[in-house]
């Protein structure tokens, strides 16, 4: 039993019958009404209710938090599973109380519990999770392009593209995003319940009053090597139809068929304004058109990490470069040992050459901050030789990208 302030509250796992109360004090949270996206079967599908915690205030939920079992790309082309923190809400009504450290006091102990060697997130306030030792490991593009028929693709040889309704995506999909994915750092390892659950079921609140998602697959020969799902939304009550597209995602086994994929979305007719919330911050687009500037890109934070057990998470991604590295980590010291690309990692005695905080572990880990630029804000301290090292042993050429909140 937590006590703040005179009322007594506690913080439990919650039962099956009280996921409604945990669902509609999420959603009212998010500025959402439960109505807006029925989804409590959906959750009790994805989320294990041992891993799902609710603030109890007398009856009344008034905090959440749960852990999705994830799975993340890393550099090399490897996985690490990661304890997946979501839903973290707390009422307005219950602010400044210290709900939101229990709450995740309990995932944290929960995540060590499991033998996760990390935990990730997606935060809803950038401002928030630093100071539990999360950093930020990923970023990504918010594209815009304000009137497509303005911007030209290069000339060069493209696959074709077929358009295909939600049971045959359903049935393509899953594998050429396991393809167009499988060296991407960051991304998600999805399951067949997150495939349905998350990217096909369709609500209200998913959807903000757009059209239910298309999907044009490109197809080079016999082989499906890309796919864009995206919305339409339509603008004005003139007398000539058209709007917006609104890209889901977008994913291609190489340059040719996204190249392919971009040329469908910027020639459709009508619906000439696009955006793709959240694009991966290499994307090729801006090099493949005529004039870089029509493609407006605004970056922000992605994904982040809180690295939990060191030597496990660094033995369980590739590395471009060999390299002996001793580091201090939460008060401990690691000596990381590079060969052909494989690490291993273990506590040693001798004398550390850097000192790397929990949060710039975290940014390090996928390859998308470098040490020398963490180090330029303290986050990693030592000698020149030291973050040099750094910087060639957790470089990454793809860039980390988690294509969805979660």
């Amino acid at each position: 039993m937590l006590r703040l302030y005179a009322a007594p509250m506690e913080i439990r796992t919650i039962t099956d019958e009280e996921v409604p109360a945990f669902r509609e004090s999420l959603m009212q949270t998010f500025g959402a009404d439960p109505h807006d996206d029925p989804g409590d079967d959906r959750q009790r599908k994805l989320v294990d209710r041992a891993q799902t915690w609710a603030v109890f205030d007398g009856t009344s939920v008034v905090g959440t938090a749960a852990t999705f079992q994830h799975s993340i790309g890393v550099p090399g082309g490897g996985s690490l599973p990661i304890a997946g923190l979501t839903m973290v809400t707390v009422r307005p009504t219950h602010r400044r109380r210290g709900l939101l450290r229990e709450l995740m006091r309990h995932h944290l102990d929960d995540a060590r519990a499991r033998g996760y060697a990390a935990s990730g997130l997606w935060a809803s306030e950038s401002s928030i999770y630093g100071r539990f030792g999360y950093g930020v490991a990923a970023e990504h593009d918010s594209i815009r392009i304000a009137d497509s028929r303005h911007v030209r693709l290069a000339p060069r040889e493209l696959d074709d593209v077929e358009w295909i309704d939600e049971p045959r995506a359903r049935e393509v999909l899953p594998d050429i995003y396991a393809r167009a994915t499988a060296n991407r750092p960051g991304i998600l390892r999805r399951s067949a319940a997150w495939w349905h659950e998350r990217r096909f079921l369709e609500s209200p609140w998913v959807r903000e009053g757009a059209s239910l998602r298309r999907h044009v697959v490109a197809r080079r020969g016999a082989t499906l090597v890309g796919y864009v799902a995206y919305r339409q939304r339509r603008d004005g009550d003139g007398p000539t139809p058209g709007g917006r597209t609104q890209i889901v995602e977008l994913h291609g086994i190489d340059a040719r068929a996204e190249a392919t994929l971009w040329r469908f979305v910027l020639s459709m007719d009508l619906f000439h304004h696009v955006s793709w919330w959240s694009a991966p911050t290499d994307d090729a687009l801006p090099l493949l058109v005529d004039d870089a500037r029509l493609v407006e890109r605004k970056r922000s934070d992605n994904i982040w990490l809180r690295i939990e057990d060191a030597p496990a998470a660094l033995r369980a991604r590739r590395y471009p470069s060999d390299g002996v590295l001793r580091f201090t980590f939460d008060g401990t010291r690691y000596e990381l040992v590079v060969e052909d690309g494989h690490a291993t990692c273990a506590q040693t005695t001798r004398e550390a050459e850097l000192e790397i905080d929990r949060i710039a572990l975290g940014s390090l880990y996928l390859g998308g901050f470098a040490a020398s630029r963490l180090a330029r804000a303290n986050l990693v301290r030592g000698d020149a030789r030291a973050i040099a090292m750094a910087d060639r042993l957790f470089a990454s050429p793809i860039a980390p990208w988690c294509a969805e909140i979660f």
